[in-house]
């Protein structure tokens, strides 16, 4: 992964320093010059870490604008190198640059494009790049970018569905959050103080709560701190501790999360069968790799059990219908189908994609009171704690 660290001159004379991706000390040289119009000082490569390709990260949109210009230019007749270095040096400063930076040396170096994209997984997975490794060899590379860009469109749409139904949580979580900081750390302590002031000793039970909660975040504010990010600190404690399939059954239990949890893994399951499927991956290697997309520990558990039945000569419409945790609908397809698998998973993908839209839609439109009513029940805990010891002052008063 080529990096330098270019000197130049811009042209009011004024010195500047950048550190630049390119595929050669040339290519650099000659845009710099060319493109920016600078004076070229100083230009020198740069080490990079040896593990740096396997922890780059792409953007799935910048991806796939890439992926399409890569298929469109290779369909005008470009070789694949030209292709390539256009990207690299179209490509904004960033990840995205050194990626395809990387791709271009690798390529021009070995002549495989396929194995290039293999020291990337985590842009390019496993079985994404075996795509486009078994198109590369049959001499159909465009098709298989094709299909790679779709498999890649259709899983970005599956995620974005999955984070719509956090949304809506999540923000009711930030602003109640914001606001029980503004209320324990500046207007309680200031009411209690005032009551205090005018001589109030008998408070009502939920004002003394509430004062209670105020004192405790504002003489121990690293203790509350570490209470509120309680919620973060389990997130990210669930893989380290095991906890993940325990949290895949409970997801498949529950009524209203179950059918979307369900159809959000299904359809990433078949979306990336078809795809191998139509690339001529056989297919107890086409389902492994499908056991590593699911996204849920129960029906992954499941695909190992169907392969493993694969593996003693079960036909496939069996072996799902043995292994358990499918949908009934799913395994009646396979059943049914099984001449002619890759368009069989290619319509569950589509009916299931259009179910995971539907079943997070209703889970958001139940979700949405639910919250509504926490807030409400919240905001009328607060105004009695305020308002019954105004009551009570006007009272004494009177």
């Amino acid at each position: 992964m080529p990096r330098f660290r270019a000197t130049y001159l811009v042209q009011r004379g004024g010195r500047r320093r950048v550190r630049w991706d390119a595929v050669d000390r040339a290519s650099l040289a000659e845009y710099l010059e060319r493109n920016q119009r600078v004076y070229l000082v100083d230009l020198r490569e740069e080490s990079v870490p040896a593990d740096a390709s396997a922890r780059l990260r792409v953007g799935v949109r910048g991806l796939l604008v890439a992926l399409d210009s890569l298929e469109f230019m290779l369909m005008n007749g470009a070789t694949i190198n030209a292709a390539l270095r256009v990207l690299a040096e179209s490509a904004p400063v960033g990840a995205g640059r050194r990626f395809w930076t990387a791709v271009v040396v690798h390529v021009e170096a070995t002549g495989s494009f396929s194995g290039a994209l293999h020291r990337f997984p985590r842009v390019f997975s496993e079985s994404m790049a075996g795509v486009i490794a078994a198109h590369e060899e049959s001499g159909r590379l465009v098709e298989g970018i094709r299909q790679v860009r779709s498999y890649l469109a259709q899983m970005d749409e599956i995620r974005r569905e999955s984070t719509r139904g956090l949304a809506y949580p999540a923000t009711v979580g930030v602003v109640g959050c914001v606001a029980a900081t503004v209320l324990g750390f500046f207007t309680l302590p200031r009411f209690a103080r005032m009551l205090r002031e005018i001589g109030v000793v008998h408070l009502h039970p939920a004002t003394r709560v509430l004062f209670a909660l105020s004192d405790f975040v504002t003489r121990r504010p690293a203790a509350a701190l570490a209470l509120a990010a309680m919620p973060w600190i389990a997130v990210a404690l669930v893989r380290p501790l095991g906890l993940r399939p325990a949290l895949d059954r409970w997801a498949l239990r529950v009524p209203v999360v179950r059918r979307a949890a369900e159809a959000l893994a299904l359809a990433r399951i078949c979306l990336t069968y078809r795809a191998l499927a139509e690339s001529g991956v056989r297919v107890v290697e086409a389902l492994e790799f499908c056991r590593r997309v699911a996204g849920n520990c129960v029906l992954a558990a499941g695909l190992d059990r169907v392969v493993a039945a694969l593996r003693n000569n079960d036909p496939i419409g069996r072996a799902f219908e043995r292994a358990g945790g499918f949908a009934p609908e799913l395994v009646l397809a396979v059943s049914g189908g099984e001449s002619n698998l890759p368009a069989v998973f290619g319509r569950l993908a589509d009916y299931y994609l259009a179910e995971a839209r539907h079943r997070v839609g209703l889970a958001l439109r139940l979700l949405e009171p639910a919250l509504l009513v926490f807030v409400l029940v919240w905001v009328l805990g607060l105004a009695l704690a305020v308002v019954l010891p105004v009551i009570d002052i006007i009272d004494e008063i009177r």
